[in-house]
């Protein structure tokens, strides 16, 4: 859309969805044109353009002429008041532009720019801005700065480009003042300085530009860097913006009347949000969800939610899973939820990679794959959520990873989540991934029974009644165990039947001893049958009936006895790989080799997903630790790029380090490095020297490979008496590095001396072999030929 200002000012496009940092690239045209000249305007130029140009010297000044003609080429070329004629647009524009004036000039080149009424021609776009800019066009100066910036019609040049948009913004363009408003605050092209974009943002604030009162409402509502948080401020600059129809300002300033920021008004929220929404604006689409769900109207929820969701906007993907999850305006679904939770996920929604991996973990419209669960898990573990953190510790236990349960429920403990706490004490309690503290056992379970975790009750009582971290306290014990069953611990059914039939902090009471025993029994407690059973044939808290007792105690002596009830914990079996979760383990002491077999898992995708990344990081981690193959490794990767960015200076110290320490592989990768000047200097004879190292490594196979040459008969291939007796000739292991260092692929066949004496029979061997002769370089030749050492 095209907006049509008053005298001196520029005619620009409406850009919408623009972000606060957004501008435009290029203004438009300039046009003067008063409001009331536009009813007339199409027989006023009519009549211009029949008498012609030059005919009405005497009737106009020269320069009224240019503005005149330089407006009638943008109502040829926007059809006011006439057809759209972009020809006849330009052609006014290039009379205009040629007789000296300036916005006609600027005009023209955005003509060239954009092939309107010509063909396109940047370079003259370029060179009619400069005409323009040099007359202090300030619409020119922009372009110009534009051109600079991009190489449009001219050499890149960013200082020169700078420099123009400062000529601009002084003289008062409003979206070249933005412009330099956002450079200062970030930083572009010059120090940054919040004082001086504010000054910026400010003068094309006041020159009515939307994105400025939009970048300014932006920093006070955060406040930034030293400037004060002022909401007010804020408010006042976000409803200028969208006053202006300014798309994300709409938004925002129905947030401020959302949450309160400035004004609260939920009425002025809503119909804000609803005009954003309907513009296709993702986040306030989803607002206006939660909007109708909070009024209890979920089917317009579910729509507003749906349309956000399907713009790309996570979170709302996320409220949608759980809607679908729940049945909350929509029928249940899960296989939805788990489509919309993984949207969301992939979107890199914390909460949604967490409800993802549960969703895996136990079969939430999908199969279930723990695998995948862990690897979800552990992404939203490491950055910080608290339930993930403890299902992560979960899966480690399951595993039989305990130090590595140990950190992730300590993790999750230390932000006060009741289940973890409860797990860390049992850690304690047993010394599972951590030495064995009963005082420490008593304090987590505690934590968590103050927050009203069942599971910590029950055991908080069980620490009362032994003892164990604390000092025996009948009296806790029994109102823990009762708080326990009364919120349904089936376990805690014998221990509080115990307290009823010992008076162990209450009363003896063992017809209500017998209620607990009974119920535990039912509920298939070993020890509960055996006590039942003694009640019944003794007649305590019941009627003697020796009959049911007997039968109860054969029930329980054939039952497996729990080794220790109280805990009632069962070992599960780990999904990964044994071998993969040894080494796991052993990493966690930074054992150098364990961290180079992670490395390998992850490169080779063995016992886990292949993650070159993962598996660079590893590498990394054994090089730290003075691991030589891992030097190498991540020598390697460095110089690929696997996993990391290409840095072959960083290769070749690595290759360096490995080489010295005897690792094959990175003396010839470190001897290639040397002959190839890459990473270092070039070195001819440093390169000699690690071929030679490589050879002395593999002196047997080459015995082998030349004993095998003369058995084999190569008449048909010329050149291979020279290639023999080229071996045969330099005879010693030194000497036959000459060779071996221009033949990269004949020093593979050779450290891997199996597969190659298997082909030593071969045709295509003798062929591999003439054709690294050939690649013999002459220099290093020389060189080699001229030391008696090599």
């Amino acid at each position: 859309m095209v907006l049509i200002l008053y005298k001196k000012n520029t005619i620009t496009k409406r850009l919408e969805n623009l972000s606060y940092d957004h501008f435009e690239n290029f203004n438009g045209l300039e046009i003067n044109l008063c409001k009331d000249e536009i009813n007339t305007i199409e027989k006023y130029y009519e009549s211009l353009a029949d008498k012609g140009f030059k005919q009405n010297k005497t009737e106009y000044d020269k320069k009224k002429k240019l503005i005149e003609l330089n407006n009638l080429g943008y109502c040829y070329q926007f059809g006011i008041g006439k057809n759209k004629d972009e020809f006849k647009a330009f052609e006014c524009y290039l009379k205009s532009a040629e007789e000296g004036n300036s916005s006609a000039q600027n005009n023209l080149g955005y003509c060239y720019q954009n092939g309107i009424g010509i063909i396109k021609n940047e370079n003259k776009s370029f060179e009619w801005y400069l005409k323009a800019a040099d007359k202090e066009n300030i619409n020119a100066q922009y372009n110009l700065g534009i051109c600079y910036q991009n190489g449009i019609g001219t050499n890149k040049d960013d200082k020169k480009a700078l420099e123009y948009y400062i000529k601009s913004a002084k003289g008062e363009y409003p979206i070249a003042q933005n412009l330099l408003g956002n450079y200062y605050q970030n930083g572009i092209g010059m120090e940054k300085d919040l004082e001086q974009s504010i000054y910026w943002y400010e003068k094309a604030a006041e020159n009515g530009n939307k994105f400025a009162q939009y970048n300014l409402a932006k920093i006070y509502v955060n406040g930034e860097n030293g400037i004060e948080r002022d909401e007010n401020k804020a408010f006042k600059y976000y409803k200028k913006s969208a006053n202006q129809e300014y798309l994300d300002a709409q938004f925002e300033l129905g947030y401020c009347y959302d949450v309160g920021i400035g004004f609260l008004n939920k009425m002025k929220a809503f119909e804000l949000y609803e005009i954003a929404a309907k513009k296709e604006h993702k986040i306030a689409q989803h607002n206006l969800g939660n909007l109708y769900k909070k009024m209890f109207d979920s089917k317009e929820a579910i729509y507003w939610y749906t349309k956000a969701a399907e713009n790309g906007y996570k979170i709302a993907q996320y409220d949608l899973a759980y809607c679908y999850k729940r049945g909350i305006g929509v029928a249940k679904d899960k296989v939805k939820a788990f489509q919309y939770y993984k949207k969301s996920a992939d979107n890199d929604y914390l909460k949604a990679q967490f409800e993802l991996g549960y969703c895996y973990d136990v079969g939430i419209g999908t199969e279930i794959n723990k695998i995948k669960a862990f690897e979800l898990y552990e992404v939203a573990a490491k950055k910080g959520h608290t339930i993930a953190q403890y299902k992560l510790g979960a899966l480690y236990e399951d595993g039989k990873n305990l130090e590595k349960a140990f950190y992730w429920y300590n993790k999750a403990a230390e932000k006060r989540f009741s289940v973890a706490q409860y797990n860390l004490g049992r850690c304690y309690k047993r010394g599972k991934g951590v030495k064995k503290d009963e005082n420490k056992a008593f304090e987590y379970y505690k934590k968590s029974a103050d927050q009203g975790y069942l599971n910590a009750q029950f055991k908080l009582g069980y620490c009362y009644s032994k003892g164990i971290g604390t000092e025996i306290n009948k009296t806790k014990a029994f109102e823990l165990y009762k708080i326990a069953v009364e919120k349904g611990c089936k376990t805690a059914l014998y221990n509080l039947g115990e307290c009823y039939e010992l008076g162990n902090g209450v009363n003896k009471d063992p017809v209500k001893a017998f209620e607990c025993f009974k119920k535990s029994a039912g509920n298939g407690n070993v020890y509960s049958k055996f006590q039942l059973g003694y009640f019944y044939v003794n007649g305590i808290g019941t009627v003697v009936n020796k009959e049911k007792g007997f039968e109860l105690y054969n029930e329980a002596a054939g039952s497996n006895i729990q080794v220790d009830f109280i805990e009632n914990v069962e070992e599960l079996v780990n999904d990964l790989d044994k071998v993969n979760y040894w080494y796991h383990k052993a990493a966690e002491n930074n054992n150098g080799l364990a961290l180079y077999k992670l490395g390998e898992f992850h490169e080779l995708g063995m016992g886990v997903y292949e993650n070159k990344v993962r598996a660079f990081e590893f590498y990394k981690k054994s090089a730290d630790q003075g691991f030589i193959d891992a030097q190498y490794k991540l020598g390697y990767f460095y110089e690929k790029g696997i996993g990391t960015d290409i840095d072959i200076a960083r290769a070749f110290e690595l290759y360096r380090i490995a080489a010295e320490g005897g690792n094959v592989d990175a003396q010839k990768s470190l001897a290639y490095l040397y002959e190839q000047d890459e990473g270092t200097d070039k070195n001819i004879e440093n390169a000699v020297y690690w071929y030679k190292k490589v050879v002395e490594d593999v002196q047997e196979k080459l015995d082998a490979l030349l004993n095998n040459l003369n058995l084999i008969n190569m008449s048909n291939y010329p050149g291979q008496n020279i290639l023999i007796e080229y071996l045969k000739e330099q005879g010693s292991k030194s000497s036959y590095c000459g060779f071996l260092k221009f033949s990269s692929k004949f020093i593979t066949a050779l450290i891997s001396p199996t597969d190659t004496c298997d082909r030593l029979d071969t045709i295509w061997f003798y062929h591999f072999l003439w054709e690294a002769k050939s690649l013999f370089n002459q220099e290093t030749y020389v060189v080699i030929k001229n030391k008696e050492n090599y």
